[in-house]
């Protein structure tokens, strides 16, 4: 008890608790227990230097590239509840939610320093890199091309984000955002999908039929959980001291 109350009292001399109650409001449902949810979020800023024992530009700078982890922390939190408020305004579109979604996707990887990307570059490794070996599974059994000449081999995971890069593009750059593309009524009956796809990477892009068994809410946890897993490994790669999180799910 008293390691997370020295937890909690460090996350508050960073920021308040109107601040922490958001963050904590929205991260606690994807961890196990309070614990693990806490530890996540002390990591996040344990390594920040507080303003007061700044005392030149470069300390100044280096606590900038310190704030890194609580940008992305924020990021995720602001990008996904502005996805899920698209359902007041614009009911059933999840197209909507997607861009959110994408370009909380770029604000990550930005923040990590991967300008080397193109945007759907990074896409891909986002979701290829930081989702966990059970949710691909999970979303390749959920999603599935349609077809009379279905090749074995086919990688429906890679496929579906394909799919969402596709969703993404049309929504931004041509306004077709009335496409359905999850299955939120019945989750029983597949949902067919006709979409603009590669089939892999080094296919053209053409029209395919998909069916989903996928839901929107479904979709947004896994992709949280990657946002974490995205956050944690960024933050041990930079070599800072961090606390072991207990088990999350």
């Amino acid at each position: 008890m008293d390691e997370q109350l020295e937890q909690l009292t460090m996350v508050l001399r960073r920021i308040n608790s109107i601040h922490l109650s958001h963050l904590w409001s929205f991260y606690r449902p994807y961890f196990r227990g309070d614990i693990a949810c806490m530890t996540f979020i002390y990591n996040v800023f344990r390594n920040e230097n507080l303003k007061e024992n700044a005392h030149s530009m470069e300390d100044l700078k280096a606590n900038d590239r310190l704030l890194i982890p609580r940008r992305m922390l924020n990021c995720v939190e602001r990008l996904v509840s502005a996805a899920k408020d698209m359902e007041q305004i614009r009911r059933g579109k999840d197209i909507f939610k997607i861009v959110y979604l994408v370009t909380c996707v770029e604000t990550l990887q930005k923040l990590k320093g991967r300008n080397d990307l193109d945007k759907k570059e990074m896409l891909f490794d986002f979701f290829e890199n930081y989702t966990s070996a059970c949710n691909k599974q999970y979303i390749r059994k959920h999603f599935s091309r349609i077809g009379d000449e279905i090749n074995g081999t086919e990688d429906t995971f890679w496929q579906f984000i394909s799919m969402l890069n596709e969703c993404r593009n049309c929504a931004t750059h041509e306004g077709e955002y009335w496409d359905l593309c999850f299955n939120n009524g019945d989750s029983q009956t597949p949902l067919l999908i006709v979409s603009v796809a590669q089939l892999h990477s080094n296919a053209k892009k053409e029209q395919y039929g998909f069916e989903t068994t996928l839901s929107y809410k479904t979709f947004e946890y896994i992709f949280v959980q990657n946002c974490i897993n995205f956050i944690m490994q960024y933050i041990q790669s930079q070599g800072k001291p961090q606390m072991p999180i207990p088990k999350r799910t």
